[in-house]
């Protein structure tokens, strides 16, 4: 710390009102209060600077002694005052905290009688045991189908609470547009919190298993749809399944190619994070190539490919060599 003073410390002049040495002290005592997350060793430091300039006898030596070009307590911990002649006032800072704040709460001189429960809402005697802590949170997984998940569904589950091995029942609403790995929070249905403090939360993943034909990409919903090769040249019209179960006409053009993709709006599944919206709808054309022809079929074909004068290959042709 150097040769800051007790007023540097608390963050106000030398002429600062005891009004205003209290809301300094305050201020900084939230803030590094270490049951509060705050870093101890400034909390010792502002508590040990408090304790003297609250009290109008000490801060008066103090003063005194300041005039004279001493810093008393200047290093904390009553390292300051060493070899210099005079007085330091220092807390009881390497004991038990619960010690040091049993006599801060009554009004009984300690640290300018300043009752720390203006701050932390309490006695400070063994702050840490009686502070309210919420409970933890429950967790568990609930399997849904991919067709539910589309829908919507109810489960009724049962749950165990492990403090107490009571056992809940509650109706849980799994939303229609369902995501696999989607969290449903029901607040204040986990563990029993402590010390007064509210229970904590359950959390319900969902697991929505696979559909045979559609695949989810959110609220989007993508589909592969298999064509033959004459389909795909000449040109097709098909009914094509949604998931809600009714059916869109799809007309493919002439020389439609594999891995085209047509895209049908609001026709996927309902959007769990945008009520009333839904994703779409993604037709993924996969032409396939039978594996087996008939004569007439294989003589159709080596007609054909023998009058075809294009030339396919010819951007990978130009590295042939």
């Amino acid at each position: 710390m150097g040769k800051r003073s007790y007023y540097d410390v608390l963050g106000v002049k030398r002429d600062a009102s005891a009004d205003d040495i209290k809301k300094s002290f305050r201020k900084l005592a939230q803030k590094y209060h270490p049951d509060a997350g705050g870093d101890e060793q400034k909390f010792k430091e502002v508590s040990e600077a408090y304790e003297t300039l609250s009290n109008p006898d000490k801060r008066k030596e103090y003063d005194q002694l300041l005039m004279f070009g001493g810093i008393p307590g200047a290093d904390f911990g009553g390292s300051g005052g060493r070899d210099r002649g005079y007085t330091t006032y220092t807390t009881n800072v390497d004991g038990d905290w619960s010690d040091i704040f049993s006599g801060m709460k009554g009004g009984d001189g300690s640290f300018g009688g300043f009752d720390f429960s203006s701050i932390f809402g309490g006695g400070m005697g063994g702050a840490r045991a009686q502070r309210q802590q919420k409970g933890s949170d429950l967790t568990m997984t609930i399997e849904v189908s991919a067709d539910e998940a589309f829908t919507g569904a109810t489960r009724q589950v049962t749950f165990t609470i492990p403090s107490t091995g009571q056992e809940q029942t509650l109706t849980v609403k799994i939303p229609a547009g369902a995501v696999d790995g989607g969290k449903l929070r029901y607040r204040g249905r986990g563990e029993e919190g402590a010390n007064g403090g509210a229970r904590g939360d359950l959390v319900i993943t969902t697991h929505v298993a696979e559909h045979p034909l559609f695949k989810r990409d959110g609220a989007d919903v993508r589909m592969d749809l298999p064509l033959s090769a004459w389909e795909a040249a000449l040109g097709c019209t098909v009914d094509v399944p949604t998931p809600e179960g009714k059916t869109v006409r799809l007309k493919v053009p002439a020389g439609t190619q594999d891995g085209k993709t047509f895209r049908f709006r609001d026709l996927g599944a309902p959007n769990v994070k945008r009520k009333g919206s839904k994703g779409a709808l993604l037709v993924r054309i996969k032409v396939e190539v039978p594996t087996r022809l008939t004569q007439k079929e294989r003589d159709a074909l080596e007609s054909l490919r023998s009058a075809d004068s294009r030339d396919y290959r010819k951007d990978v042709e130009r590295y042939a060599r």
